[in-house]
């Protein structure tokens, strides 16, 4: 019994980590950097800033986002590396994730965002909270004028 469990959960991880090592073996066109502040009390919200850097220039932009059937609250730190990107205006846009998942106090996250452009960016998360998310969420980012 114990064994088995094992082995389904070896294959989760590996069926959840494909995508991304996958892109791992693709040079990344850019990294981000990002800090976001969530509240949530059945429908989230989240808000923060970043930073692009992509071809050798730093962008600044700004983050918004909604998602649902959350609680909770906290700030979240990503960091990681963007792919698909042809043209700097292609970053901007709703990014979406399929990723549920649950954090207590400081965890770490990995995730894939992509907009619809198809620029995709493979992220580690730091998370600081109390929260519990159980559908997929999105987010929109534009550049800082």
């Amino acid at each position: 019994m114990k064994k088995s469990v094992l082995v389904f959960a070896l294959i989760a991880v590996m069926a959840l980590a494909v995508p991304f090592m996958a892109q791992a073996a693709d040079k990344p066109d850019g990294t981000v950097a990002f800090k976001t502040h969530n509240v949530a009390v059945g429908v989230g919200v989240t808000w923060g800033d970043g930073t692009l850097t992509y071809k050798g220039k730093t962008y600044k932009f700004s983050i918004e986002g909604l998602s649902l059937l959350d609680l909770g609250m906290g700030d979240v730190e990503a960091k990681g590396e963007v792919y698909n990107l042809k043209k700097l205006s292609d970053f901007e846009g709703n990014y979406s994730s399929v990723q549920a998942g649950a954090a207590l106090g400081k965890g770490v996250a990995v995730s894939q965002l992509v907009n619809d452009a198809g620029v995709k960016m493979n992220l580690k998360a730091v998370q600081d909270a109390a929260r519990l998310t159980l559908a997929p969420g999105g987010m929109k980012i534009k550049f800082k004028k």
